[in-house]
């Protein structure tokens, strides 16, 4: 047992060293082909897509897009789901369109994915896991009828991959981030993909451009702006402490107006008993 587990880990071993060595193998190639290729890469980034793809090792965007280091802002989890409480998720998003602003997004399933298959059945896969493929599933009972339809196995776990992708390009539309990119005049554009694992291509979806506009207007959040923000500054809000300090000092002034008036309405009702009292001792005066 003990020579199975040691000749186990030296295959390993040799696994791990070859990686290395590939990465060796990488530096001398780019080298060859341009002196100062890493040296412009370490200057910084300028991608112009965001890709949200499935961890699957059979999937590597730059890989099967021939793009370069530098040219896609990339982010990867398990069946590439776009979960609205997902901050890794939120944070990439953020930056891309923020920072490196990036205009088109791309949502990249594929066929024979494995989180897919999963979530096709009532087996457990262990804990978190359960809990992550609930939101294929939630795509899954939506289209039921659609994916079993399907007689092959392999053309219901294509179906559900495709209509995942349009699931998650849906909850980007919804993403407040990109919400307030459109709101400022930002066009970010989302798209969805799948990778054919099987032929190597990759299929764009037909997904209408004009959901955005047509989904529920409750996901259409209004932000204000920064300049906005600037005016606000000099136009205090109903409600504003500003503003109460203000309806304060206004009240006190009208009730100090008001007594005021009294007191002076008081002063003319007692100068008006004197006259009265000393009109009155004249005339008796004049009697005398």
């Amino acid at each position: 047992m003990n020579q199975q587990i040691v000749s186990h880990s030296i295959q390993e071993i040799n696994h791990y060293n070859r990686v290395l060595e590939g990465n060796k193998r990488y530096v001398a190639k780019k080298m060859e082909e341009d002196p100062l290729y890493f040296k412009t890469l370490s200057k910084g980034q300028s991608p112009k897509y965001l890709l949200i793809g499935c961890s699957d090792s059979r999937a590597p965007p730059n890989e099967l897009t021939e793009t370069d280091p530098g040219e896609i802002f990339i982010h990867r989890n398990i069946a590439n789901l776009v979960i609205p409480t997902d901050l890794n998720l939120n944070c990439v998003i953020q930056y891309a369109v923020e920072h490196l602003h990036i205009h088109n997004i791309v949502v990249m399933g594929h066929t024979c994915c494995g989180g897919v298959k999963a979530a096709m059945t009532q087996d457990s896969v262990g804990g978190l896991l359960d809990l992550w493929l609930n939101q294929i599933k939630l795509v899954y009972e939506k289209h039921a009828d659609l994916i079993e339809s399907f007689v092959d196995e392999n053309d219901k776990i294509t179906c559900l991959s495709q209509l995942n992708v349009r699931a998650q390009v849906m909850n980007i539309w919804k993403n407040p981030i990109i919400q307030k990119a459109w709101q400022k005049g930002n066009p970010v554009m989302v798209h969805g993909w799948l990778f054919r694992v099987e032929t190597g291509y990759i299929e764009e979806l037909l997904i209408d451009q004009h959901t955005p506009e047509e989904m529920c207007k409750v996901y259409a959040l209004k932000f204000k702006l920064e300049s906005e923000k600037q005016l606000s500054k000099h136009v205090s809000p109903t409600g504003s402490p500003k503003n109460n300090a203000k309806k304060r000092f206004q009240n006190m002034q009208r009730k100090l107006i008001e007594h005021i008036n009294q007191l002076k309405e008081n002063k003319i009702e007692d100068f008006d008993l004197e006259t009265k009292e000393i009109g009155g001792f004249i005339e008796s005066s004049k009697d005398l």
